[in-house]
């Protein structure tokens, strides 16, 4: 949704960034956050990237998860580190001040049955994007699931028109006041597909702006 090009502004001041967010689409984050959280099952390794103040880490190990969340703002997880402590869930949830970019540098191939990522493909570069699904191939284990909730571009031209006139003025206001902006991700799951991913499952919502997607890694992939 062309809405989430302000996440660049929320990003600014964190601790308005999960109302702002929720406002921001229609609650329909939170939900998606929800149906997300359900690929985690007790016990299991996840990783969270971008985790942001915390949100999709803490229902994940509220479901039992041992969740690790890097991120690389400082703000962020000092907001997310507080979320954790107030739940009472320190023994279950790690976070980390890193980048996607950097996951060959910090773990070892099939460390995590479940990887998850929520608004971030959406913020990196083609080539970073690439990057980053071929380390969640090599992170998860055989079977493992990867979980991605994102700004996509619709799949009609009706709505894709929509969009384009919407996002526009959003992202040029963004640019103005942040010098940054998010980039709707054109075939998201053809995308994980690439990368060595079975995709079990896509749903979108939001005028089909926000899609999450389900994929297995493919022992073969």
């Amino acid at each position: 949704m062309s809405t989430f090009v302000l996440m660049r502004l929320l990003e600014s001041a964190p601790r308005r960034y999960d109302l702002g967010i929720q406002l921001l689409s229609l609650g329909q984050l939170r939900k998606a956050h929800e149906r997300m959280a359900e690929q985690a099952n007790p016990g299991e390794r996840v990783l969270d990237i971008g985790c942001g103040t915390g949100s999709l880490t803490l229902l994940c190990a509220a479901r039992g998860g041992e969740v690790t969340g890097i991120d690389i703002s400082l703000q962020m997880l000092d907001i997310a580190r507080t979320k954790v402590a107030v739940a009472g869930l320190e023994e279950r949830v790690e976070l980390m001040e890193m980048s996607a970019v950097d996951l060959d540098d910090e773990f070892s191939a099939q460390t995590f049955d479940v990887v998850v990522s929520s608004l971030v493909f959406s913020e990196l570069s083609d080539d970073e994007r690439r990057f980053t699904l071929r380390e969640c191939h090599r992170l998860l284990r055989d079977g493992g699931r990867l979980v991605v909730a994102d700004e996509v571009v619709p799949r009609s031209w009706p709505l894709r028109l929509l969009s384009r006139v919407l996002r526009f003025p959003l992202v040029a206001l963004t640019y103005i006041l942040t010098q940054t902006t998010t980039q709707a991700v054109p075939d998201l799951e053809g995308t994980i597909a690439d990368a060595g991913f079975a995709v079990r499952s896509a749903e979108h919502s939001l005028l089909g702006g926000l899609e999450v997607i389900v994929a297995e890694k493919r022992e073969d992939g």
